[in-house]
């Protein structure tokens, strides 16, 4: 009768312990592994870092990351500036128009019209002074 007992404990035991494991799914799994920063940042590996580092698909990161610039290029087009993060703003700046005047070819010295300019709106990047100061400290290989 020793020998039923002993045997009856050992299942009891193995599913107690089966019981208390909890099972890891594959998203955990993928959160748990760190993303190593790409080489050359282009929008294919930022979408896969995205994705390895916050364990959603190389699809989702993607569309994550047109919906952003989406937004960015609304927000310019309608006039506002743009945060982008820690980094600086993204603004159109509106060039002013020039008149009509004379000038001289350089090559020839012959004098010519140079003709009027149309008011005209360029993109524009201002960096923030925290990201000036820390490109300053980075060590950047040639």
């Amino acid at each position: 009768m020793a020998q039923s007992t002993k045997t009856a404990k050992k299942p009891a035991k193995t599913a107690a312990k089966t019981a208390v494991k909890k099972p890891v799914s594959v998203k955990e799994k993928k959160v748990e592994k760190k993303a190593v920063l790409p080489e050359k940042f282009t929008l294919t590996t930022m979408s896969a870092y995205l994705a390895d580092s916050r364990g959603i698909s190389r699809k989702e990161a993607r569309e994550i990351l047109d919906t952003v610039f989406s937004m960015i290029e609304a927000g310019v087009i309608q006039g506002a500036r743009v945060p982008v993060g820690n980094l600086g703003k993204v603004f159109a700046k509106i060039k002013p128009a020039t008149k009509a005047r004379m000038g001289r070819n350089p090559r020839t010295g012959e004098t010519m019209k140079i003709p009027a300019k149309k008011e005209t709106k360029v993109p524009r990047f201002s960096f923030t002074k925290a990201f000036k100061e820390a490109v300053l400290k980075a060590k950047i290989s040639k």
